[in-house]
């Protein structure tokens, strides 16, 4: 449930951001040397919308109505200033690996700089020049504090998709992708389990999972992982990549375009065809042709960056293992947070809808209706 806390701009407070983080980007912050699975049990900061006022007010000058945002792992407020600027604080988990922070903030500092029109959030300094800040919670851990530009618009998962919606959303998709080709960071390595080429790392997961069945199936799409999948994986192209653009991570304008990419936190050096997996398992839907919208996504990706065979014989079975992952993942954290237990599980219906329509249609049928569709797009 999102709260909020008013306050009035002291006096000499200024209504807008101060200045965005462009380029490179300085050295990372060190590394914690924390475990993906601490990250995934760790519960996020508690920080209270009073004392996000304070340390946005102190670390970065700026000063408005607190909103917080619902979130997994960190605490995240929605800032509006008096001039009607708009902004995010965003508190990171303690145990995140502050390499892993440094490089969010550094991927969207290359951004600004090698594609200054695509719709990302920027960074903003703090009031001593800095990319970010360091704040003791309530537990007396430190987290990584920064405030980030506030993308305008509705979220994808909240409107009614157009004709052109999802060929535009993998187009833009593709656009990102390029643009951070060439983007590399000390921390782009890290183990997270999001990270499709990580499904082994799911098996405890799933072995405790309630539902005999359920297990069942996940096991048997592990195994098909090691046995197909893994050997192959390391043959494809590989770079850093967004790795979760979801409807909660997407911004469409009032016309129905996207318009916004938000949230880099699950960003990570893999196979880029993982990245677009992850995209298309979001938009199966029921129906007739359940896959109508993800062959739309592929064309519009397709025509921005063209897919390699290999990525496009690969894609149906990384789609299924990220609605795997999705199911192990958030069924194991659901049973540690029962109070946060609706958000973690709110994907948990739709990744079951994308294994059965995968299913049902068979992997092959599938890979012919995604490889037709990126090459009916490919650009001349």
């Amino acid at each position: 449930m999102a709260t909020t806390s008013s306050a009035s701009s002291p006096a000499g407070m200024p209504e807008e951001l101060p200045p965005f983080v462009v380029g490179a980007g300085s050295a990372p912050l060190p590394d914690c040397g924390v475990a993906e699975d601490a990250l995934l049990s760790h519960p996020p900061p508690g920080i209270a919308p009073g004392a996000a006022a304070a340390i946005a007010a102190r670390m970065f000058g700026v000063s408005g109505e607190m909103r917080m945002l619902a979130s997994e792992r960190d605490s995240n407020f929605h800032i509006r200033l008096p001039g009607g600027t708009q902004a995010l604080l965003k508190i990171t988990n303690a145990v995140e690996d502050r390499g892993v922070t440094a490089m969010q903030t550094a991927a969207l500092a290359w951004l600004a700089a090698v594609d200054p029109e695509l719709p990302v959030q920027r960074v903003c300094r703090t009031l001593d020049g800095g990319e970010s800040g360091i704040v003791t919670g309530p537990s007396g851990q430190e987290h990584v504090v920064r405030l980030l530009t506030w993308v305008e618009g509705t979220m994808l998962h909240a409107v009614q998709p157009g004709p052109d919606l999802h060929r535009g959303i993998g187009a833009l998709l593709g656009r990102l992708t390029l643009g951070l080709r060439g983007f590399f960071h000390p921390a782009a390595g890290h183990v997270l389990q999001w990270d499709i080429k990580q499904a082994a790392r799911l098996r405890p997961m799933v072995e405790g999972a309630d539902d005999p069945a359920l297990r069942a199936r996940l096991s048997a799409a592990l195994d098909r992982f090691d046995a197909e999948l893994a050997p192959r994986l390391p043959h494809l192209r590989a770079q850093i990549v967004h790795n979760d653009f979801n409807p909660h991570n997407l911004v469409v304008d009032a016309a129905g375009r996207p318009a916004g990419i938000i949230d880099f936190g699950d960003m990570v050096h893999t196979p880029l065809v993982c990245d677009l997996a992850v995209a298309c398992s979001y938009h199966i839907t029921g129906g007739e042709a359940p896959l109508a919208r993800v062959a739309e996504m592929v064309a519009g990706y397709a025509s921005v960056l063209p897919l390699e065979e290999e990525e496009l014989a690969l894609l149906p079975d990384l789609i299924r293992l990220r609605h795997v992952t999705t199911l192990a993942v958030s069924a194991w954290r659901a049973r540690r947070y029962p109070e946060n237990a609706a958000y973690i599980l709110r994907n948990a219906e739709a990744s079951l809808r994308g294994l059965d329509a995968i299913g049902r249609i068979g992997t092959d049928a599938t890979a012919r209706l995604l490889r037709d569709a990126a090459l009916a797009a490919r650009p001349e």
